[in-house]
């Protein structure tokens, strides 16, 4: 087994107690160094994480779909990342790992799973990912998620452009602006648009303000 002595990981997150939860999860794990990075991105370019950390652990809460994605290529090019988060669904899991993330953990995860991933990461391998399309480590059902999850899972499975699109409306820029700026024609972009309403399950400008502000802001 890897010598952890002199481990460093790092927990992106922007609440003081997702951190401390973690680091009490660890403190089985003799010689490894945890510390916080109590950050969190809106939307603006994420400032490079402190070098010469083995580990960084990234909360999803920190940023929208796009930071995130961001932050974890800046990470990974130095780091093993691990993504804490609330959807673990299939494809948003796959996708993670289509982005060199090591493991995926739930908010929920009991002290042994979060110890398992870290140690795993530690050890070069992978932890949390299935090779079939249910859900991870534990059932969650779509019934069993709240609001808020379910709404973090929607943002997660738009598409690159759909994100842009559906921002951009947020910000109050129209079809017609969109596809301008594109050179695309506005039937393509409307169609995107209403594409990303569907996944976000929003039939008006109204609800996505009331239920996405916090990843579109």
């Amino acid at each position: 087994m890897l010598n952890h002595k002199n481990k460093n990981i790092m927990v992106v997150t922007p609440n003081p107690i997702t951190y401390y939860g973690i680091r009490a999860m660890l403190t089985t794990l003799s010689g490894v160094n945890v510390v916080h990075c109590p950050v969190h991105f809106r939307d603006e370019t994420p400032a490079d994480i402190e070098k010469g950390m083995h580990v960084v652990i990234i909360d999803t809460e920190v940023a929208n779909a796009d930071i995130i994605t961001t932050l974890i290529k800046s990470c990974s090019i130095s780091s093993s990342v691990v993504i804490l988060t609330h959807a673990l669904e299939y494809k948003v899991t796959q996708k993670y790992k289509m982005m060199n993330v090591r493991a995926v953990l739930h908010r929920k995860s009991s002290q042994k799973d979060v110890e398992s991933a870290v140690l795993s990461v530690l050890e070069n391998n992978e932890w949390g990912f299935e090779d079939n399309p249910r859900l991870l480590r534990r059932s969650y059902t779509t019934k069993d998620l709240s609001p808020s999850i379910k709404d973090e899972q929607a943002m997660l499975s738009l598409s690159a452009t759909e994100r842009t699109i559906i921002r951009s409306i947020y910000r109050g820029r129209t079809v017609t602006d969109i596809a301008v700026a594109k050179e695309k024609s506005i039937k393509t972009i409307s169609s995107q648009k209403q594409a990303a309403m569907r996944k976000l399950n929003v039939k008006n400008l109204a609800e996505l303000h009331v239920r996405y502000h916090r990843y579109l802001d």
